[in-house]
Order: structure tokens, then C-alpha cells, then sequence
């Protein structure tokens, strides 16, 4: 299967533009990691999910992809940690290194090809930092070197900020050190007590923007493919990043694609910890799976604001409990003798199989849309509804043509969804087992507790009400009763002889 064009919005312009690298076999991608002080929270999570996605679709249309994503190891909150911890700087950043690498795997995020410590590279920082010194755009000051906006007259062009109106209203104590407000740190000396590093400016410690663009050029080169990070990074961060590559290197575009993703709120506000509502990731993968957090924070699009709450997650966990209940039938048919054909089922199966292949198209026309991941899964469900139609004609199943049909089906979880998605690759039995345990520890209870229980008459008086829709082939208001079953703790089974349904 062909794939399309891969459009992707450019954070400078707001528009979508094809996304091309400069050589397929060596795409260069970054993305700016978390500042280990504490355990990440979701909203980090979020960050990570996204560059992981991005980093598994590259892969996903035969790039030979180069990831690198860094650790911000020395910073002041990691040094106000130490003090509260009575430990050091170093200790405390190894220790939560640790804390995310477990969350990293738990959510099932792919490794990067360069895993990268800002620590590890103090000496291309301070080559940097001479290097921009000697080009005239920074400018050392009793022992800060600082980079001088005005020498840069793009500052601000990936923002979308004039320099003049930055100037104006620059928010920044008076500090007479600066030749303009907007100057930012490039190397300051270090306090007592805390980490430094022998430099041509005396001792001291790079500043925070500095990292990321000696980490690239040293990885990645001087001017890379496309580079991540979160909406709040836009500005200073990733604009100081620009400036200081480009003037250090005089190569330019510094990254040739810009992408960023929105902020998690919680209770309708931004996720941070400043403001207390935090849900750390280890505690939302604990309670729920690695699978749930990334349905849950991948189908929102990546570039809009996510609304966090319980009914999500609930909500998730009943679409993956349909995705896996189809998919468990698709291997059970193939575990099936066949049975002699019949000519109206081949029929019906042959449509089966265009509409998967028609819907297959549909998901990566998706993906390439700007990662549209909300669309690419409401074509697949879509194609779940189609597949449990088919599977409740008792005469569909059982024969020659079943296989084929289960077998693309198959093919679409295998090839087209969980590599990009990072969901619906496990074996059904085991993930419906795992969102009965979730369920479970969401609600409070135990998989096997009978208590809020719905009454067994009621579930007849639901299926019966659900046999009605799809006799009238409304098989959308099917679908809504048996996901409002799942939601209820009940797993439908369509077979020959009807409809089976049991406790979740």
C-alpha cells in the first residue's frame, strides 16, 4: 500500500506543510525530555506519548529515523531537591532518571537511538558558547556570558513575536549586566555548594537553554529534520535555541519542522505541579495499563488541549475492551474448522474484506494528516461495527472465506494499528483480562466483587432492545448499548446461537 503525503502543522506558520526530510535514510528527529527533579505527571506523559508517536510513524513509513531525547541533569530545581533530600544534585537526577525510564517502558514508548544528559556534554557547551562569542553574539560579563538578541534578527519568528514589541514589554527585573532585556544565559557562575565546571569564564554551570542545541549538533548535525517539544516551550526556550544554533554554527534552518503539543488540563486547568493537581504518570499507570494511558492520550489530537478526567479513562477502557472483544473473535475464527462454503457468506466477505482495505486507506490517509490519531480510531471502530455485523449472521461464519476475513482483520491490528498507535498488540485474552482489572481498580472494587452489579433482567431487556436496532439496522444505537453493557461491567457474545453476555 502506497502512502500518502505526510503533512504535518509547523509551529512557525500554524500550517500544515509536507514533511520532507532532507535524506530518508538518516531522518533527524529531537525532542526536548523532562528536568528530572521528581517523578513525571501525566501532562509529561503526554509529551513523551507524542514524541513516541511521532518517532514510531516516521519509522512506520520506511524512514531510517535518529531520535534523540535529552534529560535536563543539572538545573536549580534538581539542586533545591538535593537540599530537601539531603543528597546531591547528581544522586537526585540519577535517581529520577530512573523513576522515568520505569514509566517510559511502562507506557510502552520505543528506545530513542541517543538517550542524552545535559551533564554529559558541558564540554560542547562551552565550545558553543566560544564559538558565539567569537562570532559577536555573546558577550561575557564578570563571569556570565550572555547572548545578545540583537544580533539575531530572526529572534522571534518561530513564535510569531516581534523583537521590537519583545523589547518593550519584556517582563525581566532590570539587570545591568544585559545590554538589552531579552539576553538570555549562556553560562553562569555557579553558587557554593552547587554543581560547576572549569570554563574560560571561571567555574560555573551552562544555562538551561544551552543543552539542547549542543546536544543536537553533536547527535544530529547542525541543522535537523524536525524537532518536538510543548506548546509552553515555543517561547523562550526553543527560540533561544534557534538563535544560539544558528549563530554558533552559521548553518541555518536549525530544524527544518517545528511540532508542538498542547497542554493536559485537569479540573480545566493546565496540569503543573505550581498549581497541586497532579496525578503522577506511576500512579495513572498503575492504576489503569500502559495501554489505557496511551488511548486515553492519544485520542485527542496532539495539538488540542485535553480535558483529564475519570470518565475518559472509563470511556477508554471500554472502547479497548470492544477492540479486544473483535479481535478475540477474529482468532477464534481462525482456530475454527472450516466449514463448506456458502455462497451468500463468500459474498458477504469479499465486501468485508474492500471495506477493510478501504478503511485501512482511510487510517493512514490519518496518520498522515497531521497525525489526525482521533480519525484514524473512528475508522477503525467503525470497521469493529462492520466486523461484529458480519460475526452476528450465524451463516458467516465457519466457512473458507471467515479466515480470509479474519485474517485482514488481524493484518489491520498488526501492521496498521499497534505499530503506530503502541495499542491492540496483545493477545485478547490477556489485555481483556488487564482492562477487567483496571475497570476494577477504577471503580474501587475488585473484578469479582457482586456488589453494583446491573440485575440480570435488566441485560436481557438491554440486549433485547440492541437485537431490535440491528434488526432495523440502526447498528449504531447497537454499538451504544453494548458499550453502555461494558461500561456497566457486561461483555456481550454474538454467536450462532445468539447473544451470550457474562460479568466483566
Amino acid at each position: 500500500m502506497s502512502l500518502p503525503p505526510f503533512l504535518l502543522t509547523h509551529s512557525a506558520t500554524g500550517k500544515k506543510t509536507p514533511f520532507e526530510p532532507e535524506d530518508p535514510q538518516r531522518v533527524t528527529f529531537y525532542s526536548c525530555g523532562p528536568t528530572v527533579y521528581d517523578r513525571i505527571h501525566v501532562g509529561n506523559l503526554r509529551s513523551g506519548l507524542v514524541s513516541d508517536l511521532l518517532f514510531r510513524y516516521l519509522k512506520h513509513r520506511g524512514w531510517n529515523v535518529v531520535y534523540a531525547r535529552n534529560y535536563t541533569d543539572v538545573d536549580d530545581k534538581i539542586i533545591k531537591r538535593a537540599r530537601e533530600e539531603k543528597s546531591t544534585p547528581e544522586a537526585v537526577a540519577k535517581k529520577y532518571i530512573s523513576e522515568v525510564e520505569l514509566d517510559y517502558a511502562a507506557a510502552g514508548m520505543q528506545e530513542p537511538t541517543h538517550k542524552t544528559l545535559a551533564t554529559q556534554h558541558i564540554s560542547e557547551m562551552i565550545g558553543l558558547v566560544e564559538q558565539l562569542i567569537q562570532r559577536g553574539h555573546a558577550y561575557e560579563v564578570q563571569g556570565e556570558v550572555l547572548f545578545e538578541v540583537d544580533t539575531f534578527k530572526a529572534y522571534g519568528a518561530l513564535s510569531g513575536r516581534n523583537l521590537e514589541d519583545l523589547q518593550a514589554g519584556a517582563r525581566v527585573e532590570v539587570d545591568a549586566k544585559k545590554r538589552n532585556p531579552l539576553d538570555f544565559v549562556l553560562w553562569k557562575p555557579s553558587k557554593p555548594g552547587e554543581p560547576s565546571w572549569k570554563s574560560p569564564w571561571g567555574e560555573g554551570r551552562p544555562g538551561w537553554h544551552l543543552e539542547c542545541s549542543a546536544m543536537v549538533q553533536k547527535w544530529l548535525g547542525n541543522s535537523i529534520d524536525l524537532h518536538h517539544g510543548g506548546e509552553d516551550l515555543i517561547f523562550p526556550h526553543h527560540e533561544n535555541e534557534i538563535a544560539q544554533s544558528q549563530c554558533g554554527s552559521g548553518v541555518a534552518p536549525f530544524a527544518r519542522h517545528w511540532v508542538h503539543h498542547a497542554f493536559l488540563n485537569f479540573s480545566s486547568e493546565k496540569m503543573s505541579k505550581s498549581l497541586g493537581n497532579i496525578l503522577t504518570a506511576r500512579d495513572f499507570l498503575t492504576q489503569t495499563s500502559g495501554e489505557i494511558a496511551r488511548y486515553v492520550l492519544l485520542s485527542v489530537h496532539y495539538r488540542s488541549r485535553m480535558e483529564f478526567s475519570d470518565e475518559v479513562v472509563l470511556s477508554a477502557i471500554s472502547a479497548l475492551q470492544r477492540m479486544y472483544e473483535a479481535k478475540k473473535r477474529a482468532t477464534d475464527v481462525l482456530k475454527q474448522r472450516s466449514a463448506l462454503p456458502d455462497l451468500r457468506a463468500e459474498n458477504t466477505w469479499g465486501e468485508f474484506i474492500q471495506t477493510a482495505e478501504r478503511a485501512q486507506q482511510k487510517i493512514e490517509e490519518a496518520y498522515a494528516m497531521d497525525l489526525n490519531t482521533p480519525e484514524a480510531m473512528g475508522v477503525f471502530f467503525g470497521l469493529v461495527r462492520e466486523w461484529n455485523r458480519i460475526m452476528s449472521e450465524p451463516r458467516a461464519q465457519g466457512t473458507p472465506s471467515a479466515h480470509h476475513g479474519a485474517q485482514k482483520f488481524l493484518e489491520i491490528f498488526d501492521n496498521t494499528l499497534a505499530p503506530v498507535l503502541g495499542f491492540g498488540g496483545l493477545a485478547p485474552e490477556k489485555a481483556l483480562e488487564d482492562l477487567k482489572a483496571a475497570r476494577g481498580r477504577m471503580s474501587g472494587a475488585s473484578p469479582s466483587s457482586e456488589t453494583e452489579r446491573p440485575k440480570p433482567e435488566w441485560i436481557e431487556s438491554k440486549i433485547a432492545e440492541r437485537a431490535e436496532a440491528r434488526k432495523a439496522k440502526n447498528f449504531l444505537r447497537g454499538d451504544e448499548i453494548r458499550d453502555e453493557l461494558l461500561a456497566a461491567g457486561v461483555v456481550l457474545k454474538d454467536g450462532s446461537g445468539g447473544t451470550r453476555w457474562e460479568y466483566l
